[in-house]
C-alpha cells in the first residue's frame, strides 16, 4: 500500500509533462502519432485554451470514424454525436493533453496542445474499466439487497457505455448467464431488477377529516426486504420528494380534497440518480451531453386492497398493542413499554413536549434535535420492535420513522433506537445501523466477543452515526482520542503512539498532511452550522477484532452522506477501543472517496497494534 502510493506519485510527476523525452514540434505535427492543436492569445491562458479547443476538434474528427455507421436514429447526425461524445471525455482529455509554448513575442503567445494516439486509446480503455467496475459493484449491491445502489451502478455502466467507441463489442462475464454483450445485457439486467421488486400494501391510514391518506407498504426483492431503494409517488398534481426505503418499509402519502378517491399508488423507482452524478464527472458529462436511455419498467401501479379502504382507523400506539420480540432472555419491563408507547403517540400527534419528563437531559437534547428539526412520522410496523438489555441499559430497537425536512427534496426512513438507563428514563435516541450490519456482528463467534461486547459495538456505531446526523459536536469530540490518527483521502497524518497502543505500518515511507483533532472538529462545526440536516447511511460493513483479549476493533464501512448543501460517498475506517465500555475511544479514523487502486480500503492490516 505505502509503496504503491509512492509509485503513483512518481507516475503522476512523469505524466505532468516534465518528462525529458518531450517530442519536438515537428515530430508532433508530422509523425502521425499525435493529435494536436495550436492556439494564440494575448495571455498564455487564452492561447492554451484556444489550442485545447483546436485539439479537441481534431479528436472529434478521429472519433467520428469510430462511430461511422454505428449511430442510431435517436443519436442523429454522426458529426454532432461525435462532438457530444468527445465532450464527455473533455475533463480527462485536459488532464492527459500536454502543452508546449511555441512562441511568445511582445505579450502575444502561441501554444500547442497535443495528445498521442496511444493516450487517446487509453482514455477509452480507462472508460471501459470504469464500466466494468460499475457492473461489478451493481452485482455486489444486488446480492446484498441494496437495490437502489444496484440500479444506479448498472445504469451508470449503461450510460458510460453509450459514449464508448466499442459499445457494441464490450463483453462481461456474468456469474449466472456467462459472457454477454453489455449493450444488450445491461437493459435486461436492469429490467429484471424491476421485475423482482414487489410492493405490498400493509396498512392504510385514512383520515378524511384531515384530508390525509397514507399507504404503508412492504417492499421486497425476491421475497427479501430491501434495505436500499428510492422512489417517487404520484400525488395527483405532481410527484413527491424522493423517498428512501429502509428495511423494506415504504410509504405513499396523499393530501387534499380528493384523498378518498385514491384507489392506487403510482410510483417511479429511481434508477438514474442524476442528482448524484457529481460523484463521477465522467458520468455527469454523459448525462449532460448524450441522450440517455429511459427504462419504462421503473413505473409501478399498486392497487389499494378493498379490505383496507373501508377502515379509516389510524394506528393506535398503546402499551397493550405493542409486541416485542426478544433477542436475549430478559424480562420485558412494563414501564419501558408504556414509556415508548407514550413517546411514539406524542410524536405522531405532534405534542412532543408532553413527554419531556421521560428523558434525561442528554436524552431530551437528542430527542429535540431529532424530532424538532423536521417533519417526523411514526410508521406502523411496531410489531418488529426488539428489546435488548446491555449491562445497566435497555435498548428498545428499530422503531420505523419517516423524516422530511423543509429545504430538502429527499425523505428517508430510519429505524430509531431508544436507550433507557437503569432508572427507566430515555438517556439516548439513535438511528440503527442496517439489519445486515447488525447480523454480521451478532453472528460472530464467541472469540470475537461476548453478546455484551457485540451490542456495545453496535451501540457505539449507532451513536457515532447519530452524532453526525444530530450535529452533536460534543459527543464526537468526546469519542475521539486527543491525538487520534487522522487519514484524509489517500493521505495520512501521523501521530505519536497512544500509550504504546498503535503505530502505523511503514509510516516512514509516506508523506503526511497535518490534520489534528481540533482541526477536524473545526471543519465539522462549519459543516454543521451551514446545514439544516445531515443524514448518513452505512453499507458494506466489515468488522475485525485485534487478536488477543483486548477489545480493539477495526470497522470498514461504505458510507453515503447527505446534507442540505452537499452529498458524497466514500469509505470509512474506524479503529475503536472498547476496553472501557463507559468511555470508548476512536484512535484511528480514515476517509477515502474511492477504493485504493488494488480495490482495498484502509483497515487494521495497515496498522500495528502493540
Amino acid at each position: 500500500m505505502r509503496i504503491s502510493l509512492i509509485i503513483i506519485s512518481i507516475l503522476l510527476f512523469i505524466a505532468s509533462g516534465y518528462s525529458q523525452n518531450q517530442p519536438s514540434e515537428e515530430d508532433i505535427k508530422n509523425s502521425g502519432n499525435y493529435l494536436w492543436g495550436v492556439g494564440t492569445g494575448e495571455s498564455y491562458r487564452q492561447a492554451d485554451k484556444n489550442a485545447l479547443d483546436h485539439m479537441i476538434s481534431q479528436i472529434t474528427v478521429q472519433v467520428e470514424s469510430y462511430f461511422e455507421g454505428k449511430t442510431t436514429e435517436r443519436e442523429g447526425n454522426i458529426e454532432e454525436f461525435a462532438e457530444l461524445v468527445v465532450r464527455t471525455y473533455s475533463n480527462v482529455t485536459v488532464e492527459s493533453a500536454k502543452s508546449m509554448l511555441l512562441k511568445e513575442k511582445r505579450g502575444f503567445y502561441t501554444v500547442m496542445r497535443y495528445i498521442s494516439l496511444n493516450d487517446l486509446d487509453r482514455l477509452f480503455e480507462n472508460r471501459e474499466r470504469k464500466i466494468r467496475a460499475y457492473v461489478q459493484s451493481g452485482l455486489a449491491a444486488e446480492k446484498d439487497l441494496r437495490i437502489g445502489d444496484a440500479l444506479k451502478n448498472y445504469y451508470w455502466a449503461l450510460v458510460l457505455l453509450q459514449s464508448h467507441k466499442d459499445r457494441n463489442k464490450i463483453m462481461f462475464d456474468f456469474p449466472e448467464t456467462g459472457e454477454r454483450l453489455l449493450s444488450s445485457a445491461l437493459p435486461e439486467v436492469i429490467n429484471n431488477v424491476f421485475a423482482d421488486l414487489d410492493f405490498t400494501v400493509q396498512f392504510i391510514d385514512d383520515r378524511p377529516d384531515e384530508k390525509y391518506k397514507a399507504v404503508h407498504m412492504k417492499i421486497t426483492y425476491n421475497g427479501e426486504p430491501v434495505d436500499n431503494l428510492d422512489y417517487y409517488t404520484w400525488r395527483g398534481t405532481g410527484y413527491s420528494n424522493l423517498i428512501s426505503v429502509r428495511s423494506g418499509i415504504g410509504i405513499a402519502e396523499f393530501f387534499g380534497e380528493n384523498t378518498e378517491k385514491v384507489e392506487e399508488v403510482k410510483l417511479l423507482v429511481e434508477y438514474q440518480y442524476e442528482h448524484k452524478t457529481t460523484f463521477d464527472l465522467e458520468v455527469d458529462a454523459v448525462f449532460k451531453n448524450i441522450n440517455i436511455p429511459y427504462m419504462n419498467r421503473c413505473a409501478f401501479e399498486i392497487p389499494l386492497p378493498r379490505i383496507f379502504k373501508d377502515d379509516p382507523t389510524p394506528v393506535e400506539l398503546n402499551a397493550d398493542e405493542v409486541e416485542y420480540a426478544e433477542l436475549t432472555e430478559v424480562e420485558k419491563p412494563r414501564k419501558i413499554r408504556k414509556t415508548v408507547s407514550k413517546v411514539l403517540a406524542a410524536i405522531q400527534s405532534g405534542e412532543t413536549d408532553k413527554v419531556f419528563g421521560y428523558f434525561t437531559p442528554d436524552g431530551l437534547n437528542m430527542y429535540n434535535a431529532l424530532i424538532a428539526g423536521g417533519n417526523v412520522k411514526v410508521l406502523p410496523q411496531v410489531d418488529t420492535l426488539n428489546l435488548v438489555e446491555l449491562e445497566a441499559e435497555t435498548m428498545v430497537r428499530s422503531v420505523p420513522m419517516k423524516f422530511a425536512y423543509q429545504n430538502n427534496s429527499r425523505e428517508f426512513v430510519e429505524q430509531v433506537v431508544f436507550t433507557f438507563n437503569e432508572e427507566h428514563k430515555i438517556d439516548a435516541v439513535s438511528f440503527a445501523i442496517s439489519d445486515k450490519a447488525i447480523a454480521d456482528i451478532v453472528s460472530r463467534s464467541s472469540r470475537f466477543g461476548s453478546t455484551e461486547d457485540k451490542y456495545q459495538l453496535i451501540s457505539f456505531l449507532e451513536h457515532y452515526k447519530t452524532a453526525y446526523c444530530l450535529k452533536r459536536i460534543d459527543h464526537i469530540e468526546s469519542i475521539f482520542a486527543d491525538n487520534a490518527l487522522i487519514i484524509v483521502g489517500h493521505v495520512v497524518k501521523a501521530a505519536e503512539p497512544i500509550d504504546g497502543m498503535y503505530a502505523m505500518a511503514g509510516n516512514d515511507q509516506v508523506e503526511f498532511i497535518e490534520l489534528s483533532k481540533s482541526e477536524y472538529l473545526e471543519r465539522l462545526r462549519k459543516v454543521f452550522n451551514s446545514n439544516e440536516f445531515v443524514n448518513i447511511h452505512f453499507e458494506d460493513n466489515i468488522v475485525k477484532k485485534v487478536n488477543g483479549d483486548s477489545k480493539i476493533y477495526g470497522i470498514q464501512i461504505k458510507q453515503d452522506y447527505y446534507s442540505s448543501t452537499y452529498a458524497d460517498k466514500g469509505y470509512l475506517f474506524l479503529m475503536i477501543d472498547l476496553n472501557d465500555s463507559l468511555n470508548p475511544k476512536i484512535y484511528v479514523r480514515t476517509w477515502q472517496p474511492e477504493r485504493n487502486p488494488d480495490g482495498s480500503i484502509f483497515g487494521l492490516d495497515d496498522f500495528f497494534v502493540n
